[in-house]
């Protein structure tokens, strides 16, 4: 250990009298993009959490926070990385006010700890990110992860009431009140949400919760076609039903559902989820199916509430097999909706272009599409796929039109990741990227916090 490490291991001792929250134990399960921490640290509450920091900025080393480490291979690789701070002790339920709708928790808390806790008051929060049992509550925030319920819910910013924070240099700040009427001035947790840790760390959250559907059910129908698929939809999206989610797959994405999830038809699918009292739900799930039936939908289905329950838990997470191995690459892109056909057109040429097998899928009523792409013999080609995947969503974009693609890369290999644009940010505004590197140099002037992980290596 060198000597700056460890006079900041003494200090934070000193500080906290704990003596197993610094340790150097374990240290390569929170590696990222090749690099690895030399140091862990674990809260338990917020000022210990607040200590860690104002040491590390004084010391000069750089601070990763992390909560269930599963958007490890998003983003650029940070510049310098010298301690993980875990938001793991930090996982209890702080207050549930039932009444009010509103769960305070600490940032480490698991989605799926959420869901065990709002569950049975007949609550939820409408968060849905890839793997709940790993995804924190606070991560899934920071990292604005939002899932196939964002139709219904909102995004995860959107679930924020209140935000409590500690800075870079170790000052704490909590953002928002329980009561939205008496929150004047700049909404802060908006800001923070999607800013991947690169400006403050979160300890507590308040979230807003919603009373869950009596019960939920599904249809799905399938298309021979990607733009038959999204025509309907669109129509879906249209209707005054309000979904659940809404869903269009392709056969890869069929063909790779987890064991136990109900079968699909194909070679695309739409398939749509609802919730309602009994009567009404059923009106739902029957005027979606005729829907569908009437946008040239085939081998309709309907799906009871375990099977819709068990279906939107795999349509959140990623396909396993080859599209999860470590030389597999996820790509991701959203516009509008009229621009999906085109964006899933460019996911099979990138496909074909750098030698991989294709698995789909779009949030079809948000318009959002990923897309994983794992190796097919040979020499797959990363970069050819990933430029081509770049290139083909942004064909015909018209910015003035509404019709401007955001194309991003959430997983890849690290020699891809070393590039650049992987967030996406070739093709912002000047100006709005220059709006987040003084953003940053004013929260985090010395580049303490995820340096050079986020947009533009801020």
């Amino acid at each position: 250990m060198t000597s700056a490490l460890d006079a900041f291991a003494k200090a934070v001792l000193a500080d906290t009298g704990e003596n197993g929250l610094i340790t150097a134990e374990g240290v390569a399960a929170f590696e990222i993009g090749g690099k690895s921490p030399a140091l862990i640290a674990r809260p338990g509450v917020h000022e210990a959490a607040a200590r860690v920091l104002a040491r590390a900025n004084e010391a000069g080393l750089a601070v990763v926070p992390w909560g269930g480490g599963t958007g490890r291979r998003t983003g650029y690789p940070p510049a310098r990385y010298d301690v993980a701070l875990s938001t793991e002790g930090l996982s209890e339920a702080v207050e549930f006010l039932r009444d009010d709708l509103t769960a305070v928790v600490g940032a480490g808390m698991t989605i799926s700890a959420l869901d065990r806790l709002t569950g049975p008051e007949g609550q939820t929060a409408g968060l849905d990110p890839p793997h709940p049992g790993r995804a924190t509550v606070g991560g899934t925030i920071v990292a604005e992860r939002s899932g196939p319920m964002r139709v219904r819910y909102g995004r995860a910013r959107d679930r924020v009431m209140r935000m409590r924070i500690v800075l870079a240099d170790g000052s704490t700040q909590t953002y928002g009140a329980l009561v939205v009427k008496n929150v004047t001035g700049y909404d802060m947790n908006r800001l923070l949400a999607g800013s991947w840790g690169t400006l403050a760390v979160v300890t507590e959250l308040a979230i807003r919760l919603y009373k869950k559907p009596d019960r939920v059910g599904a249809v799905a129908g399938g298309f021979s076609s990607v733009e038959a698929v999204f025509a309907a939809g669109r129509k879906l999206s249209a209707a005054p039903l309000s979904p659940v989610w809404v869903e269009a797959v392709d056969a890869g994405r069929i063909g790779a559902m987890a064991p136990g999830v109900p079968g699909l038809p194909g070679p695309w699918c739409l398939a749509a989820a609802y919730g309602d009292f009994e009567e009404g739900l059923g009106q739902m799930l029957a005027r979606a199916e005729e829907m569908i039936r009437e946008a040239g939908g085939a081998d309709l289905r309907r799906l009871g509430g375990e099977e819709t329950e068990a279906l939107g838990r795999a349509l959140a997470d990623p396909p396993g097999g080859g599209f999860s191995g470590a030389d597999a690459l996820e790509f991701r892109a959203s516009a509008r909706l009229d621009q999906l056909p085109r964006m899933a057109a460019a996911a099979g040429d990138a496909a074909r272009v750098g030698g991989y097998r294709l698995a789909s899928a779009a949030h079809a009523a948000s318009g959002i599409l990923r897309c994983w792409l794992a190796p097919d013999g040979g020499n797959p080609s990363p970069g050819a796929a990933w430029n081509s995947f770049r290139e083909g969503c942004r064909a015909g974009a018209d910015p003035r039109k509404g019709r401007a693609v955001h194309v991003s890369l959430p997983g890849a290999p690290d020699s891809l990741r070393a590039g650049d644009g992987v967030w996406g940010e070739d093709a912002l505004e000047p100006a709005m990227v220059d709006l987040m590197r003084r953003l940053k140099a004013e929260y985090d002037p010395l580049g303490t916090l995820s340096p050079g992980r986020f947009v533009a290596r801020i």
